[in-house]
């Protein structure tokens, strides 16, 4: 079903976008390891990713981001 489809593109595409905010916040605060970078891309639950994007806002440090991951 075309409609199904293209809920599930929307969908991804926002996580995606999700993704992608949560490391640009992390950006401010140093470099990003690689290791790191692939566990916010491959994250596909909406819910984990909303966490952590509100982490990622208050974080002051990788170090304390990635703990509280």
């Amino acid at each position: 079903n075309e409609e199904a489809h293209m809920k599930c593109v929307r969908q991804e595409g926002y996580i995606e976008g999700k993704a992608e905010d949560i490391l640009e916040l992390l950006e401010d605060l140093g470099n990003i390891s690689e290791e790191l970078r692939e566990r916010v891309l491959s994250e596909k639950d909406l819910h984990q990713l909303k966490r952590w994007h509100k982490l990622a806002a208050k974080a002051e440090t990788l170090e304390q981001f990635m703990k509280e991951m």
